[in-house]
């Protein structure tokens, strides 16, 4: 008898090149799997929004202007959750050489996913620094590749100076 977590495993590993599509459900179902608190609903008043899909943060423009951005998914002093959504290499199949097959991100297992995976750390560290003061550090950046890999980065110091590879590179 399979278990929750190789039924959700055996689920998510067949998703792929689809982030938009798939993120949100990804992460309510994997906050059931660790049985966790699925996140709240995001209200008009931003500072309530302490646990949500898409927390908008203001990103600062060179001039002067801001920009909206979305948090995939953040916990105010917790944690920071960027998603993206790779693509495996396609098979040998004759059949699929006619079809054009999306590729997400980035085809895994290639330098460019390794290299996609880095620049989506990057974007959530900015997106921790675009944060309002008053919201404190997270001590975590968390990125994942829907279905395929999670990836935690930690800052214990809560200053966002070092978020390094968690437990260890």
């Amino acid at each position: 008898m399979p278990t929750d977590a190789a039924k959700f495993t055996d689920r998510w590993q067949q998703s792929s090149a689809s982030e938009r599509s798939n993120y949100a459900l990804f992460l309510s179902e994997l906050c059931d799997l660790l049985n966790l608190p699925r996140p709240d609903p995001s209200q008009a008043d931003d500072s309530a929004n302490i646990y949500v899909i898409d927390k908008v943060v203001y990103l600062s423009n060179l001039d002067g202007t801001t920009t909206p951005n979305y948090i995939d998914l953040y916990r105010q002093r917790c944690f920071i959750l960027e998603a993206k959504q790779g693509s495996n290499l396609p098979a040998a199949n004759p059949l699929q050489a006619t079809r054009r097959l999306r590729r997400g991100t980035a085809l895994r297992n290639t330098p460019g996913w390794d290299e996609a995976m880095l620049a989506a750390r990057a974007q959530a560290e900015r997106y921790a620094k675009a944060l309002p003061a008053s919201e404190g550090w997270p001590p975590f950046l968390i990125v994942v590749d829907i279905g395929h890999s999670i990836e935690l980065y930690a800052d214990f110091s809560l200053t966002g100076k070092a978020y390094l590879p968690f437990p260890d590179p």
